[in-house]
């Protein structure tokens, strides 16, 4: 009895003991930290004529992920590669060129050992001697607000194709220093959706050459793929003889058009036309109450993509047309400052006037003395002038835009328009 009462004791000892017990853990949370690139020996844009460039990481690197990871322009062939833990060594086995720059780029592909991809794709410059210095610089334009915030993966080609350089760019401009003068590509994408690729119509793109010397300079526009092609939306009859086409994006260019009756294919006389990105203003002889068709050819929309033809049927409606143009704009403003001795002045109506309908005349404000204007362009509604001499530094002029500046139909203004403006050029 007294046996099994001390063995009974004994195992609910052990069994306190065990439940008591804690293990060892057997591991921790996941390494998933991406290596980065914390310096160099020598350091950026250091000379490398010893031979031996060091780079150092934030983790021990994996020397397995190297191959197709590692870039030099120019090209280098003898080289020797190697990571010991955190640290990558080259040794440049052959005689550098004489005062050039050298890239080296990493890819994100190479990795930790964990298997963590490089946080960004770089390039690390160095030089040999005492290079020519250039530079690459812009503005970063977008199609969508949205993607302001988004990194932009660029990489820039020489001439024959060699990549030079990789970087991540944001932000509203950038600039690309120690380039050598030379003929460049440059080519940006944005991975939206982390795949290391571009993809097309999902994501924005861009890609051009520039040549540069000393400060070369190029904007670069990230834009989405467009295979969509313009098209005719309606046709709005703003007067008896004015027409408003508006199409179902801009467009830069197009061939040929033509409006026809119908019934007869008589064609409508075109008197004037003027594109303003996704709309045609169109001035005709007048028309009757028969059925027209419109047709454009060629339209190029401004990524490039061509409509071979667009067409679209319409009836005018008869009126007779007794509404007064308007001035609806003047620039300068009334009352501005001006930097220009021969300023632009442009004069924006409800309507199309044509040129030789506008009756206006700009004159000194002290003495009343008269300056000749000349027609430099017209755009839809828009007539552009220019004095045909200097004005005279700090005098103000007024530009009177006279009652009898008639549209087509030979309506006039209500009442003249006067604005005044005055010139200082420091």
């Amino acid at each position: 009895m007294r046996r099994i009462q001390i063995s009974l004791l004994l195992f609910v000892i052990m069994l306190l003991f065990a439940c008591g017990s804690k293990k060892s853990p057997t591991g921790g949370p996941e390494d998933t930290e991406k290596p980065s690139i914390l310096s160099s020996m020598p350091a950026e844009y250091g000379d490398i004529s010893s031979g031996i460039i060091e780079i150092d990481f934030s983790k021990a690197m994996d020397k397995s992920s190297l191959s197709n990871s590692v870039f030099f322009y120019p090209p280098i062939a003898n080289r020797r590669i190697s990571i010991s833990r955190a640290t990558m060594r080259i040794e440049i086995r052959e005689k550098l060129q004489p005062d050039t720059y050298y890239y080296i780029s990493l890819s994100n592909r190479i990795k930790d050992l964990r298997g963590n991809e490089l946080d960004k794709a770089q390039t690390l410059i160095f030089k040999s001697g005492e290079p020519k210095a250039a530079s690459l610089s812009g503005l970063i334009h977008y199609e969508k607000e949205e993607d302001k915030n988004s990194k932009i993966k660029v990489s820039v080609f020489s001439a024959d194709s060699l990549l030079i350089l990789m970087d991540d760019l944001s932000g509203s401009s950038y600039n690309f220093l120690a380039l050598s003068p030379a003929s460049y590509r440059l080519r940006a994408y944005m991975d939206k959706n982390l795949n290391g690729r571009y993809d097309t119509s999902i994501e924005p793109f861009f890609e051009d050459v520039v040549s540069i010397t000393e400060r070369g300079s190029m904007d670069i526009s990230m834009v989405y793929e467009d295979t969509t092609l313009a098209q005719i939306k309606r046709v709005k009859q703003i007067s008896t003889h004015e027409l408003e086409i508006e199409l179902s994006e801009e467009i830069s260019k197009y061939d040929y058009m033509e409006i026809l009756r119908q019934d007869s294919m008589e064609a409508l006389t075109v008197i004037r036309q003027y594109l303003e990105g996704n709309i045609l203003r169109v001035l005709t002889a007048k028309p009757d109450s028969s059925n027209y068709k419109l047709r454009l050819r060629n339209l190029k929309d401004i990524k490039g993509n061509i409509s071979p033809e667009s067409s679209i049927s319409f009836r005018p409606t008869e009126f007779i047309d007794t509404i007064h143009p308007r001035v609806v704009e003047v620039s300068p403003r009334n009352g501005a400052t001006v930097n220009d001795l021969q300023p632009l002045i442009r004069i924006t109506f409800s309507e199309i006037i044509l040129p030789e309908r506008l009756k206006a005349h700009l004159t000194a404000s002290d003495n009343m003395q008269e300056i000749s204007l000349s027609v430099e362009s017209t755009n839809g509604r828009t007539l552009s002038l220019r004095p045909q001499q200097e004005l005279a530094n700090y005098r103000s002029y007024k530009l009177v835009i006279h009652e009898d500046t008639q549209d087509y139909n030979g309506n006039g203004l209500e009442s003249k328009w006067e604005s005044v403006f005055l010139p200082i050029r420091r």
